[in-house]
């Protein structure tokens, strides 16, 4: 087991904690203007995760996994007085899944957005084949890209899909691009071992009360994806972002703020 990594953090704002993690190709910035919002009435602390700026990039025999995420996470939150608030993005947002599943106790509410685990899906669910086999073409052809070297080729097209398509990427605010590309040297990484399998009886068991959030304009992958987490974990809520695709933290921030602090502030105790 790899010994867990002292994350990157900023904080801003004061009250009850709440804790931020980003996707793929991301880090702590992606976060800023969201972290700007709520810190108005919560203590925010938004992290970079492990290989991800300002943090050194992964060397090529770095082992990237959910798991390994999700233990720095949590020796994270273990340092902490008090159980927090737990949002995360795509890659993030099953990070923080698996923290809550692992150890509840440190998680008081939790905000899924956009989740990514295709384990969720019904093996029968209808007209999501294409789909599916678009999304393995992708990634075969992104660690093609990755393993020749090309990472910012390989973002790029990783971007595309998630957005929905080509110009995907490009359609992004120019800092949000230029913030992915210094990452690109992960992207390879985050496909680089089998995400775990996390199915509805696992969520059923849950008893954090949790916020599904899912940009509009999503992929039938996210889209079926968050339904299936909500439907599964007990008392679980889910939203649209109006106007967002996958990216909803950097496309729609005031939106989704508002929907997240919405959510805290209704099931504060």
């Amino acid at each position: 087991m790899t010994a867990p990594f002292e994350l990157t953090a900023i904080e801003t704002g004061d009250g009850p904690r709440i804790v931020l993690v980003h996707g793929a190709l991301g880090d702590y910035r992606q976060w800023a203007p969201i972290a700007g919002r709520l810190g108005a009435r919560y203590r925010v602390a938004a992290l970079s995760r492990r290989h991800h700026w300002p943090n050194g990039a992964p060397p090529a025999d770095a082992p990237y996994t959910y798991e390994g995420h999700c233990d720095d996470l949590l020796a994270y939150l273990r340092a902490t007085d008090h159980p927090v608030n737990l949002a995360g993005h795509s890659w993030g947002a099953g990070i923080v899944l698996l923290a809550a599943l692992r150890e509840p106790a440190l998680v008081s509410r939790l905000i899924l957005i956009e989740p990514p685990f295709a384990s969720l899906l019904p093996q029968d669910t209808a007209g999501l084949e294409d789909e599916l086999a678009d999304r393995m073409s992708m990634v075969a052809s992104l660690q093609r890209l990755a393993l020749a070297g090309r990472n910012d080729e390989a973002s790029r097209l990783l971007i595309d899909w998630t957005q929905g398509g080509p110009g995907g990427f490009a359609a992004l605010p120019r800092d949000a691009q230029d913030a992915l590309l210094q990452n690109a040297a992960t992207v390879g990484p985050t496909f680089s071992a089998v995400p775990p399998h996390v199915d509805c009886d696992a969520l059923r068991a849950m008893r954090t009360p949790t916020l599904v959030l899912n940009g509009e304009r999503t992929r039938p992958f996210y889209r079926v994806v968050g339904e299936r987490a909500t439907a599964c974990i007990p008392g679980a809520r889910r939203t649209r972002i109006p106007g967002a695709a996958h990216m909803t933290i950097v496309e729609r921030p005031e939106e989704t703020a508002a929907l997240m602090m919405e959510f805290l502030d209704s099931t504060s105790t």
